[in-house]
């Protein structure tokens, strides 16, 4: 039987004999070998992967571990070996699964996790046969957005994320925390945002905000997980809330009442006012002191009712202050056309306006180390609905069924881009519709496998893709309680 690893490894054969299951001994002597290079996916895999219950065992005097039904050696019955390789390209991994050994080795600690993570995914495949696999992602950036602005969600919704997410590759968390609805960060020493600006959400709902300890806890468990958290605020749009607690940022300067509903584009900040700079100045520099990884995102979609030199000037603007306070820019397609700082990601979401911004971005990339991350809505808008009559999700840029969000390569979705300069993917969840943690995984699964596959560069293969998700979801997201769409395509499991 096929070994459902997802993403595929580019390089997977199989040895036509069972892959037993990992007794305690050898599953203690992996996460041994990992521990001293890799220790985040040596505890990946002793907290993810329990030994064969007809294995797990007690201890006795003797040197034996006494199983259900039988006894086994203390000592690993198969040779066991984990190798740091920095020759292997950034976050590959080569492994070996048999009755023979197991033998792992990776390029760096995200590697090894990645590599950790196609072992258990293997070993939870009925009927696994032992194998051999080599894997290299193909776009260094392969990220998850989750809009927590429009409905809020808290730290165990958000690590569940980080769960789903860093299991089929992905390295990136995008929050977006600044809408028109909501703020949900903390920003030191402004009380004010999550005070006035945090207790409300797009049905009028509670809301709620992320503390610092709460940011900070999120962080390092994405750290854990091989990921980064990228931090959004919307600027100079969808800066409703904003205003909501500093209205003097606003175009004129009068107070604002919390805002529910999902129109875009009617919000923007004044551009130029001293007011707006030394408040913005105070969040970028929070959010620079408070984010461990090295890139902030700072919006620029749908500013409406704003002159595109204003808006220009803006964005260029933002970006040197971002750049001032030691960070890396995100932005959207928008911005493309603004004076960027060098090493900007400018992420495309639409191929509906500013094709010519992004066609001049291309010829001035190779000078600016601008990079562009692939997110075309009608492949990787995961509150798209799959089908038209589904409870959840909307429906303005089409429907996103499993195959669309699989069967798609990013260079030909953005053609106006030399696929050169693509360096990322990123499959989004904005949350006007979303409002509980199961109507998030309900959303994710099966679709986020299928665009992670893409990020990773996984071989096309759409019968072998269905078959091994229908395996993941009896094995994996049943036990754990993870809801799913039950996409037609796929031969799920029936109970």
């Amino acid at each position: 039987m096929p070994t459902h690893i997802i993403p595929t490894p580019q390089h997977l054969t199989s040895d036509n004999t069972p892959l037993p299951p990992l007794t305690p001994a050898e599953h203690a002597a992996l996460a041994e070998c990992l521990n001293g290079w890799a220790p985040h996916a040596a505890t990946h895999l002793l907290t993810t992967y329990t030994p064969s219950p007809t294995t797990a065992a007690t201890g006795h005097a003797d040197g034996t571990v006494t199983g259900i039904g039988h006894t086994a050696p203390a000592a690993p019955l198969r040779t066991v070996s984990a190798t740091h390789d920095r020759s292997l390209p950034a976050e590959s991994f080569e492994l070996t699964a048999t009755r023979e050994r197991i033998d792992l080795t990776a390029a760096d600690p995200a590697g090894a996790f990645y590599g950790v993570n196609a072992l258990i995914q293997a070993l939870r495949t009925p009927g696994a046969e032992g194998f051999t696999a080599r894997s290299a992602p193909t776009y260094p950036t392969r990220g998850v957005m989750l809009d927590v602005a429009r409905h809020f969600f808290g730290v165990d919704t958000i690590t569940s994320v980080i769960d789903v997410a860093s299991a089929y590759g992905l390295n990136r968390l995008h929050l977006h925390l600044s809408d028109d609805q909501g703020w949900r960060i903390e920003i030191d020493g402004h009380p004010a945002l999550t005070e006035r600006a945090s207790a409300n959400d797009v049905d009028g709902g509670a809301g709620g905000y992320l503390t610092l300890a709460d940011y900070e806890a999120i962080q390092r468990y994405a750290a854990a997980h091989a990921m980064t958290v990228v931090p959004e605020i919307d600027l100079p749009g969808h800066t409703h809330a904003l205003q909501v607690a500093y209205p003097q940022v606003s175009p004129d300067g009068k107070p604002r009442e919390p805002y529910a509903g999902i129109d875009v584009g009617f919000s923007w900040v004044n551009l130029t006012a001293d007011a707006t700079w030394e408040l913005l100045d105070d969040i970028v520099g929070s959010l620079a002191r408070t984010t461990h990884g090295e890139y902030l995102h700072v919006g620029g979609d749908e500013v409406k009712q704003v002159s595109r030199p204003e808006y220009e000037q803006f964005m260029g603007r933002l970006g040197e202050l971002v750049a001032a306070h030691g960070k890396k820019l995100v932005v959207w397609q928008e911005a493309a056309g603004s004076p960027l700082p060098e090493g900007t990601q400018v992420q495309y979401w639409t191929h509906e306006f500013n094709q010519d911004n992004l066609a001049h971005l291309a010829h001035t990339a190779e000078h600016t180390g601008v990079e562009v991350i692939a997110s075309p809505a009608y492949h990787t808008y995961l509150d798209l609905k799959p089908v038209p009559d589904f409870p959840l999700g909307l429906t303005w840029a089409g429907l996103v069924p499993l195959r669309a969000a699989y069967e798609w390569t990013p260079a030909a979705a953005m053609p106006v881009i030399p696929s050169h300069l693509i360096t990322g993917v990123e499959t989004c969840l904005w949350t006007e519709t979303i409002r509980t943690p199961h109507d998030i995984m309900t959303m994710l699964l099966p679709r986020l496998p299928a665009v992670a596959s893409v990020a990773w560069g996984a071989p096309v293969d759409y019968p072998s893709f269905v078959t091994s998700i229908a395996t993941h979801q009896h094995t994996w997201w049943h036990p754990n309680g993870w809801a799913h769409y039950a996409d037609p395509d796929v031969p799920w499991v029936q109970r």
